[in-house]
């Protein structure tokens, strides 16, 4: 008696079987990748409001809020002493990183050379040999976005510095009159100050206080995200060419004209071209308070657009650096109450001026983000 062969799967069955696999797994896989994304979006949220708390709690002890040195003195030697160090540096107490402030010789500033404060600027990179060498690698956590991917590399000294994903608001350029026409700034009007040590320069507000922001906290920027730079080699242009937008930094030629917001956007967008050189730099070291490295950014072109290096601007203060970040739409601003408002890429050019300045008298309505 014959014994009935057991059916297997035909060809065409498996094929069958194996589409509707694939159809799943392509319906399912933008739902876990969305899932994803929301969860590491809330931890950059939870990022901010420790941020927030920790400059907060500056101000307690210290009256004024933190601020960034941009140049250093010299020293004999030709060393730099204190001075280019962010204010991420100074509230390290404050994320519970104590032993890792203790660690950092304020006293030595984070330059090569003092010979120019141009050259001393441009050089604000931390070789291994430097005695904050050690501090500078150090990661820290509340310091970077986990939607952010990023390298090490020697671009910022051999050391090979950690990086920071959020930036403090220095506001508006000091060669601008606000959205229209009128008599030049002259000085920042943001929420994080601005020091200079070696005294090249005017436009430095120094640290500012919770009673300076006149227009108040919830109606100021106090902190937002802003993309780390992927390229590797300042003289790849090809690299840069690649990266987001925000990523990126063109150049606009000189300084030292007064232009409206309005203006500086059209300027910066017509006239500039890739600047790879000055691309590179943005949050490359959270220790440096360098302007180009360190955290700062301004109010002043499109939201997750290009940034603008304008040549001379470590000097009069031109660093139109833009925020942005690796979410869908937007970024996460830290406001100065400690909020944390999620601010959309499209949100009116206006507003993003608005809530730039602490003491513009503009009021910024909860449905403007």
């Amino acid at each position: 008696m014959m014994r009935p062969r057991a059916r297997g799967f035909t060809l065409i069955e498996l094929l069958v079987v194996i589409a509707i696999i694939a159809v799943l797994i392509a319906l399912l896989l933008p739902a876990v990748q969305a899932a994803r994304e929301a969860a590491r979006r809330a931890q950059c949220v939870n990022n901010l409001k420790q941020i927030g708390l920790a400059i907060h709690n500056y101000h307690d002890s210290n009256a004024v809020f933190p601020m960034s040195t941009t140049s250093a003195e010299a020293a004999p030697g030709g060393m730099c002493r204190n001075g280019l160090f962010s204010w991420h540096a100074t509230i390290l107490p404050n994320v519970d990183q104590q032993p890792l402030y203790n660690a950092i010789n304020f006293w030595v500033g984070n330059a090569a050379t003092c010979a120019d404060p141009d050259v001393a600027m441009y050089a604000a990179t931390i070789p291994a040999t430097h005695p904050n060498g050690t501090a500078a690698r150090a990661v820290v956590g509340v310091y970077l976005c986990p939607s952010e991917s990023y390298q090490v590399p020697e671009t910022m000294g051999t050391s090979r510095p950690a990086p920071q994903s959020y930036a403090g608001n220095a506001g508006w350029t000091p060669d601008t009159s606000g959205a229209t026409a009128g008599p030049r700034m002259g000085r920042h009007n943001g929420f994080i100050g601005l020091a200079d040590p070696a005294g090249h320069a005017d436009w430095h507000v120094g640290p500012i206080s919770a009673a300076m922001a006149t227009d108040g906290l919830s109606n100021t920027a106090a902190v937002a995200e802003r993309r780390i730079p992927r390229a590797t080699d300042p003289n790849d242009l090809e690299a840069m060419l690649v990266e987001p937008e925000s990523s990126r930094s063109f150049c606009a030629g000189g300084s030292g004209t007064s232009r409206t917001l309005p203006a500086w956007q059209k300027y910066c967008g017509t006239v500039s071209f890739p600047d790879p050189a000055w691309t590179v730099f943005p949050g490359r070291a959270w220790i440096s308070g360098w302007g180009h490295a360190g955290g700062i950014y301004m109010h002043v072109l499109p939201v997750n657009g290009r940034s603008c290096h304008i040549y001379g601007g470590e000097l009069d203060g031109n660093i139109l650096i833009t925020p942005g970040s690796a979410h869908p739409g937007g970024l996460n601003v830290l406001l100065g109450d400690g909020s944390v408002r999620f601010v959309r890429s499209t949100i009116a050019h206006p507003v993003w001026w608005a809530l730039g300045t602490r003491d513009g008298g503009e009021v910024v309505g909860s449905d403007a983000f």
